[in-house]
Formats: C-alpha cells, sequence, structure tokens
C-alpha cells in the first residue's frame, strides 16, 4: 500500500488522513471533499506501481482521472466565481459613482427627480430588480411630485 515513492516514508497521518497511499489519495476526496483533501490528487509519481501491489487490484487510472477531472471543474468553477465578483464589484463600483454624482450636483439631483416622477410608475416589472421585488409585493408607486417641488408650493424655505 505504501509503494508509491510520496508514502513510503511517511503514512497518511501526514496528510491528515487514515488511509495511506495510492488508495487513501483516492479515497480520502471523495470521503472528506475536494475542497478538504483536493490536494492529495496531486501527491503521486504516476509511475504504476502502485497497481502492481494494490491489494485490492482496484486502483484504476479512471478514478484518478476522475478525481483530477473534478478538481479541474471545481477550479474552472472558481475562476468564474471569481470572474462574477469581479463583475459584481465593478458595477457596484460604477452604481456608487454614479450616486455619488448625482447627489453632490443639485442639477443632475433635480433632473434624476424629474425623472422618476414622471417615468418611475413605468419601469418594466421583466426586469430582475423589479421582478424579485413584485413576486412578494406590491410595486412601488412613485409621486408626481418630489419633497422639494411640494414644499416649494407650500411657501417653505431652505433656510
Amino acid at each position: 500500500m505504501n509503494h508509491c515513492p510520496v508514502y513510503t516514508r511517511i503514512g497518511g497521518h501526514a496528510y491528515s488522513t487514515t488511509y495511506p497511499g495510492p488508495i487513501g489519495k483516492i479515497l480520502t476526496p471523495q470521503m472528506k471533499g475536494l475542497h478538504k483533501a483536493g490536494y492529495l490528487a496531486d501527491a503521486s509519481s504516476l509511475c504504476g506501481a502502485c497497481v502492481e501491489v494494490c491489494p485490492v487490484k482496484n486502483f484504476p487510472k479512471q478514478k484518478y482521472c476522475f478525481v483530477c477531472d473534478t478538481r479541474k471543474k471545481r477550479t474552472k468553477a472558481i475562476f468564474h466565481s471569481q470572474a462574477l465578483k469581479l463583475w459584481e464589484n465593478r458595477s457596484r463600483d460604477l452604481v456608487w459613482k454614479g450616486w455619488k454624482t448625482v447627489f453632490s450636483n443639485p442639477g443632475m439631483y433635480r433632473l434624476n427627480s424629474l425623472g422618476i416622477a414622471r417615468l418611475g410608475n413605468f419601469t418594466p416589472r421583466w426586469m430582475p430588480v423589479f421582478r424579485n421585488w413584485t413576486s412578494v409585493r406590491s410595486p412601488p408607486v412613485f409621486a408626481k411630485k418630489n419633497l422639494h417641488q411640494l414644499a416649494r408650493e407650500e411657501g417653505l424655505s431652505y433656510e
């Protein structure tokens, strides 16, 4: 069981598993999960000596290839999730920069408020944000006049 050059001097305990050798490197990632023990798939010289000495004669390369293939898929999934996070971070930054620009410029703020007052009730309900919101709630109804316009009509000043 310990014929592999990687495991000749050390047992499975060095890798936090009770199963040493080539069998351990196949069984452990399947039992503990690839996120905890996936690194064991790389702990092999692929010399093939393990096939000769395997007591069960059940160490086909297909199992090793399965572990490697699963690790490749996991790596690809991690890459895609990191790309998605990067996209989310950049889009979030863009939204906050837009918000900062609108709220730091009174003219743009008024134009934005006017646009929301006029067009806010006509927003398409199929958009993901609105679809998720309106699936459990009634859609928001935007006022035709904003608070500043109402205050101005009442003769209130900002002082």
